[in-house]
């Protein structure tokens, strides 16, 4: 009798922080459009409502106390990280059922096409299986998704992340939205931040606030305790809500009809095998010789931020569905030239620049550069331009007078965005490096701008000049890891 009246109270107790947490929380969805810019205007990058969710997601806040209660679990479910239940873990359980479960019933479809991976990827590191679901409440498992902080792909690393894990980012290929390599580069980034700290509550804070961040909070609070810091002040409300929505997505993932997610239809796993394809091969030539579709060409190469494989090396590995790849070889080799790759050459008229022409063609000012080896253009030149293999350019109607108009627009818009100046105020905490990686430029350029020596120290409540336009600018020069 006592165990029933227990059990009793633990589960009205559950439900009554659930009720509460729905009533009382702040932060409410809504419809409105967030506009972000995307890393390099592509096909793949994602602007469905999906992405507008994962931002109002990071804002969902656990509008309860902190609580020193943790209930157990029970079941047959084991888990490689530890997972506890208290309110904060209910709140967010409760926002998926609710709130959150159109979007997050898609995740769960979703995930089966891309756990197998990711898991086999994380057992051979030595690495806890479960860390997959980090890419669940990162991105939903999506390649494409991308984020207001710059943040891309499945595992929503920001540049300087990427670059530092091996990831390639260029104007042809962005490897964070690669499956495959942004997960390599997660699980390594993860078992760094795990022989960091000893702790995968820590590390998930980690990958979410950064490492100085969470290193920092372990000093002011003399803690390694994630659950003693998330009731301190010092961490941002969306890190200390990180690892009760990693737990909650867990759970549910794990067991999703035990939280009432039903009939949820698993995509396949992904399946493919990788062919050489000359650089600058259309993806059109690609998707033909291998018996499959455009569509289905982008889907298993979302790196590709380009209609074509990159034109800067000799072979591309690229993805094709599983069994093509005889087939595709014999293909392609009997293809024509020029519905393999398929340049344009254009005549350059006076008062043309390569921005227009690049707006002419919808195409990008980099592969232009690229393609001619130079970045300034005279009058009478004939300059090579890459196209969609078969894609209609009707001079009459995309040159120069319906061009000249938008194009007028763009430069002037163009000039206002270089000149625009951001005064940033330093926070507790921040360093010039830490500043130069939120607004994506580097220590040196904020140094120049500032007249700063390289002794110079910030403190609190400086002012210091940021030129967003001009730092993508001189960061576009030189985009390859190192």
């Amino acid at each position: 009798m006592k165990k029933i009246i227990i059990s009793f109270f633990v589960m009205a107790l559950v439900l009554g922080v659930q009720s509460y947490a729905l009533s009382s929380t702040k932060t409410e969805l809504t419809n409105d459009v967030t506009t972000i810019n995307g890393p390099i205007p592509g096909d793949n990058i994602d602007t469905s409502g999906e992405s507008q969710f994962l931002q109002k997601l990071e804002d969902v806040t656990a509008d309860v106390p902190p609580s020193d209660e943790f209930l157990e679990i029970e079941g047959l479910i084991t888990y490689d990280v530890p997972v506890v239940v208290n309110d904060r873990v209910n709140f967010f359980i409760n926002y998926f059922q609710t709130r959150g479960r159109k979007y997050f019933e898609r995740w769960l479809a979703r995930s089966n096409k891309y756990l197998p991976m990711i898991k086999k990827t994380l057992r051979e590191n030595d690495m806890p299986e479960d860390l997959a679901y980090l890419a669940l409440i990162e991105s939903g498992f999506n390649p494409n998704a991308y984020s207001r902080a710059k943040a891309v792909g499945m595992w929503q690393f920001i540049k300087g992340t990427g670059l530092r894990y091996g990831l390639k980012i260029n104007p042809w290929i962005d490897e964070r939205r690669d499956p495959e390599k942004a997960t390599m580069a997660a699980a390594n980034y993860l078992k760094d931040l795990y022989a960091m700290f000893n702790s995968w509550d820590l590390a998930a804070a980690s990958y979410n606030a950064g490492e100085g961040k969470i290193t920092r909070a372990i000093d002011k609070h003399n803690t390694v305790d994630f659950w003693v810091m998330a009731k301190k002040k010092y961490l941002k409300q969306e890190t200390k809500d990180y690892v009760p929505k990693f737990i909650a997505a867990l759970l549910i993932a794990k067991e999703p009809e035990k939280y009432g997610f039903y009939n949820i239809e698993p995509e396949s796993p992904i399946e493919y095998e990788s062919a050489a394809a000359p650089g600058a091969t259309d993806l059109r030539a690609i998707a033909k010789a291998s018996n499959s579709t455009l569509e289905e060409i982008k889907e298993l190469n979302p790196e590709l931020l380009r209609s074509f494989t990159p034109p800067n090396i000799k072979e591309y590995e690229i993805k094709i569905p599983l069994g093509s790849k005889d087939k595709f070889y014999e293909n392609l080799a009997q293809m024509p030239q020029q519905e393999k790759r398929n340049f344009l050459t254009h005549k350059v008229k006076k008062g043309e620049t390569i921005l227009k022409i690049a707006k002419m063609y919808s195409t990008g000012v980099e592969p232009i550069t690229y393609l001619n080896s130079r970045n300034q253009i005279k009058p009478g030149a004939e300059i090579i331009i890459p196209v969609m293999a078969n894609a209609n350019h009707n001079k009459e109607e995309s040159g120069p007078k319906m061009a000249k108009k938008e194009l007028k627009r763009l430069a002037k818009n163009e000039a206002r965005e270089i000149s625009r100046e951001i005064n940033y105020i330093v926070k507790k905490g921040d360093t010039t490096a830490g500043i130069a990686e939120k607004f994506g430029t580097t220590v040196e350029a904020i140094k120049k701008w500032n007249d700063m020596d390289n002794a110079a120290k910030i403190f609190p409540g400086d002012k210091i000049r940021i030129y967003p336009r001009i730092a993508r600018l001189d960061l576009q020069k030189d985009t390859t890891a190192r």
